[in-house]
């Protein structure tokens, strides 16, 4: 299976890498990295596909500014399994941060403080393939009540790397 992981040269995604490679690597799986440096927004679309993904893992939701020319979500467009890991938006103990408290929506009701980078991007129309793996309890509740229309939220009982193997174990038999 192909899996194709983007993230940030400054996320956990780039510090785990050779964890990342062993642990999915055993099971026969391809990987191939994307990491982009802070800031950086050119668009990765053809280096994905150059890859043909089975399975697309991103951190933080890195790469949701991509957008088509209808402003919709590239990742839409990706036909694959989809798994978007959600590290951001908690403090050391687990809590959500206080100013991640106060969020708005997309369609600018109130001011919207980003406690994810691309966050506003969750109130778009998303593929029904994605899944947003959440490693903290309370972003994942926090997400459900803020974007009712997610596809599906689920909470990594485990570390976030145990959870996505568990994740891809049900796709791949």
């Amino acid at each position: 299976m192909n899996i194709v992981i983007i993230g940030s040269t400054a996320g956990q995604f780039h510090k785990d890498r050779p964890l990342i490679e062993e642990e999915l690597r055993r099971d026969g799986h391809m990987i191939f990295f994307i990491f982009r440096k802070p800031g950086d927004e050119h668009n990765i679309m053809n280096e994905i596909r150059s890859h043909e993904p089975d399975v697309l893992i991103t951190e933080d939701l890195e790469g949701f500014e991509m957008c088509t020319l209808t402003d919709a979500v590239s990742y839409n467009l990706i036909h694959c399994r989809q798994f978007h890991v959600i590290r951001s938006g908690s403090t050391q103990d687990g809590n959500l941060s206080k100013k991640n408290s106060c969020l708005g929506n997309i369609s600018g009701g109130r001011d919207h403080d980003e406690s994810l980078p691309n966050e506003r991007y969750l109130g778009k129309q998303l593929s029904l393939v994605m899944t947003f793996v959440c490693t903290d309890e309370g972003m994942a509740q926090r997400l459900a009540a803020e974007y009712p229309d997610l596809p599906d939220i689920v909470k990594c009982d485990d570390t976030y790397l145990t959870e996505l193997c568990k994740l891809i174990k049900t796709i791949s038999s």
